[in-house]
């Protein structure tokens, strides 16, 4: 009963999942089972349900509560051990991961800025390990309302910050990154959206300094293989549903905004 499935209070989280696009949970249920190969802290009856219901491309509120409950299990094992029984809420999940990765986040800090600054510690590494050339090539992909960022790494991060399109680029590439290591470099359904919009960076030598820095942060127990790149994906749905289509030109735009920055089209409210 979905009654009985306690996900400690996280429930903005579910109403996201559940107003995600399914593509884009499909990207969590393989992270969580490891591409539908199980994991030794998940009940096989659990990977069961999270299969069908990626197969349907159907997620109803009760597999998304089943869902959430395990990512808060895996969060409590990367406190403890790999056996802890209990959760933990998404926040502290979001806390530790950025405390792992080497970022440092505010008291009661938002978990929407904790999320972004995953984004910005795993990306900033990957640039440090990146040639003159590569910067510049991976630096297209980011732009603000008056065009491309130019070679730097400090514009792209305050372009993250700020949410939207640099972040939700920012989570592509990460999530391609993680995909990369944990299924072989076969995509799934959701992450092949990094195919079609950043293969050459995900794929090619940034995508090599990307898998490298995920590879150095997730390898150290089976819990942060699951709770990092989940919150890299979490937070590409979040930044996601901030942003509309315009009709017109199909630039992403601001949910708040009354007209396209790209065309200049009136968007519905």
């Amino acid at each position: 009963m979905e009654s009985e499935i306690d996900i400690n209070g996280d429930s903005d989280l579910l109403q996201m999942l559940i107003d995600a696009d399914p593509v884009d949970v499909i990207v969590l249920v393989d992270f969580l089972t490891d591409s539908g190969k199980g994991r030794l802290a998940m009940a096989s009856e659990v990977r069961e349900a999270l299969e069908s219901a990626k197969k349907k491309s159907k997620f109803s509120r009760g597999v998304l509560l089943l869902m959430i409950r395990e990512l808060q299990h895996f969060g409590g094992n990367s406190f403890v051990n790999l056996f802890r029984r209990n959760g933990v809420p998404y926040a502290e999940i979001v806390a530790d991961v950025l405390s792992h990765v080497g970022g440092t986040g505010g008291k009661n800090e938002p978990v929407a800025s904790m999320e972004l600054k995953v984004l910005e510690k795993l990306l900033s590494d990957a640039w440090e390990k990146m040639s003159a050339q590569e910067q510049a090539d991976f630096s297209k992909g980011f732009q603000n309302e008056t065009g491309p960022l130019g070679v730097s790494y400090a514009a792209i991060q305050a372009a993250i910050r700020r949410g939207g399109p640099a972040a939700i680029q920012a989570a592509l590439l990460a999530t391609g990154a993680f995909a990369r290591l944990a299924m072989g470099g076969a995509l799934a359904a959701g992450t092949s959206l990094v195919a079609g919009r950043a293969a050459g960076l995900a794929f090619g030598p940034i995508g090599v300094a990307l898998s490298g820095i995920a590879g150095a942060h997730t390898l150290t127990s089976q819990a942060y293989r699951v709770t990092v790149p989940c919150v890299v994906q979490i937070a590409y749905i979040r930044q996601k549903s901030t942003l509309v289509t315009c009709p017109s030109c199909e630039v992403p735009t601001p949910k708040t905004s009354k007209f396209c920055s790209e065309c200049g089209a009136g968007l519905a409210l």
